[in-house]
């Protein structure tokens, strides 16, 4: 299914335009010298943003009962076979609604880097772009290009508003990803060489589009692991997954709140997204060979994350090992041919994006406000900042999984699909559950409620304004998702029905077949 207008292309070049803007010089610091009406641009950029993709989901919904299908399909270089291929089924339109909802909470967030003006706005917004992209693009050197260019909006922002080892920070991040990169982008141009030289195209050209190489069925078997290692490699990195960690506690720790939240609720989302996307379709045989390696990989990053976070005593560390811990339930989830299990990964990545985000904004708060962000020099602060203490409490007792909260669901769903394949490594994800539960509330309980220290305190009252309207926002959503969650998981199961559980070895005993 098609549909003429809006287009999907609009949910890229909208903000990426936007972007430009912001640099333009009405938006100078010399004119508007408190940033202020760019902050205004960016978020109605970011709003129409928002509304443009629930447009399009209306539009597919009220016509076919679904948000499947729909695509939109350029030449765009013939003589290397290379398409604008965008596709948005429930699967993408799952982390396209994220990145949208995400993307307007950082923006409308009042805290920046003091020294930032329009430059802010236009990485943000670029940002956002950047990676609706990868979610759409279902040609592979399209895709790459998306997830190579969503790095520059967070390692600019890293590197100029970031902390004092922002610079290390930026450049671990850099080497990561550009290693794993490097091999799926040389895996990428194999596939479509093979597919050339085997004539399996119509034109006799090179073919790079996810369908049109997954209906090949080309690769011998050590092609497919060779190939499939590569691209595995690109993805965990992104996620990460441990031992591929090693970017993430640096960069969360050192990059600006607004873009620490940014990626740590989106960047990781693509390497899942992917992994369900293009590798289950293109290496089936090898996904299923190292299912059980990833499940033990899922399994050991939960309770390694909850067990590293229980030892920090910086509250931006302590999330970032809890964000390794519970993005270890979506590679569990993955790892399986199970329906159910990777339904409830694709749901609680969504969940732990707004999750992880409104914990990054509500500590930057508390971190802006009271000067420092070391458990030692933080006791008491329900007394004085109240109402940042409530979300913090809402959004705390979201990240242990309460029943009600969308988390709960996410993890119930994993548990139980991932049970079935791996029931020794789900029982040892459900000790990771506990640890969280014991990090996360003693921290809360710690900095809101234990012993009032001398700090000095940066700014004075509360957290008010936009910033209550963004995390009440964040709030509602995830627990709307949590009581409501049927409409979003009837339309991510028969997608990832599709894309990622191949026929050949589909358990159709763990289907969940949601309906809306």
């Amino acid at each position: 299914m098609t549909i003429p207008w809006p287009p999907l292309s609009s949910l890229i070049v909208v903000p990426a335009l936007g972007a430009l803007v912001c640099l333009a010089p009405w938006f100078s610091s010399k004119i508007d010298t408190k940033a202020r009406f760019v902050r205004l641009w960016a978020l109605g950029v970011s709003m129409l943003t928002l509304v443009i993709l629930a447009a399009i989901a209306r539009a597919a919904t009220m016509s076919h009962g679904a948000v499947l299908g729909l695509e939109e399909a350029h030449q765009w270089i013939p003589s290397l076979g290379i398409t604008y291929h965008l596709e948005l089924d429930g699967l993408s339109f799952a982390f396209c609604l994220l990145t949208a909802i995400i993307s307007l909470a950082v923006i409308a967030w009042s805290a920046k880097p003091a020294s930032a003006g329009a430059g802010w706005y236009a990485l943000l917004l670029l940002g956002e772009a950047t990676v609706m992209g990868a979610f759409l693009a279902t040609d592979l050197v399209l895709f790459y290009i998306f997830f190579e260019a969503m790095l520059l909006p967070v390692l600019g922002a890293m590197a100029l508003w970031g902390g004092a080892q922002r610079l290390n920070a930026s450049l671990k991040f850099l080497i990561y990803t550009m290693a794993g990169s490097a091999l799926m982008f040389l895996a990428i141009l194999y596939l479509g060489w093979t597919a050339r030289a085997m004539g399996h195209t119509l034109d006799g050209n090179f073919a790079f589009e996810i369908t049109t190489l997954a209906s090949m069925k080309m690769l011998n078997p050590t092609e497919e692991l060779v190939l499939g290692l590569a691209f595995l490699l690109a993805f965990a990195i992104k996620i990460p997954m441990v031992p591929f960690h090693g970017w993430l506690p640096d960069t969360y720790r050192e990059a600006p709140h607004g873009v620490a939240a940014f990626t740590a609720a989106l960047l990781g989302k693509v390497g899942i997204y992917a992994i369900l996307r293009f590798m289950w379709p293109l290496f089936p045989t090898f996904m299923v060979q190292a299912g059980p390696y990833l499940a033990a990989a899922g399994a050991v990053a939960v309770v390694f994350g909850a067990l590293v976070a229980m030892a920090q005593k910086d509250l931006r560390s302590l999330l970032a090992y809890s964000s390794i811990s519970h993005l270890g339930f979506c590679v569990l989830g993955i790892a399986g041919v199970s329906t159910m299990a990777m339904t409830g990964a694709v749901f609680q990545a969504v969940s732990h994006g707004l999750i992880t985000a409104a914990l990054f904004l509500t500590v930057g708060a508390v971190i802006d406000r009271q000067g420092s962000r070391d458990f030692d020099r933080l006791g008491g602060l329900a007394r004085s900042i109240p109402l940042t203490a409530f979300f913090l409490m809402v959004f705390s007792v979201a990240a242990v999984a309460l029943p009600l909260t969308s988390s709960f669901v996410g993890e119930f769903l994993i548990i139980v699909g991932s049970w079935k394949l791996f029931p020794a490594w789900t029982t040892v994800a459900l000790l990771g559950v506990v640890l969280g539960a014991v990090y996360t509330l003693t921290a809360y309980l710690r900095t809101m409620f234990g012993p009032l220290h001398d700090t000095d305190p940066r700014t004075g009252g509360d957290i008010r304004g936009f910033d209550v309207v963004v995390l009440a926002g964040l709030a509602a959503a995830i627990i709307a998702l949590g009581i409501f969650p049927a409409d979003l998981l009837g339309m991510i199961s028969p997608a990832v029905e599709v894309n990622a559980v191949p026929s050949v070895v589909a358990d159709s005993s763990v289907a969940l077949g949601f309906s809306r």
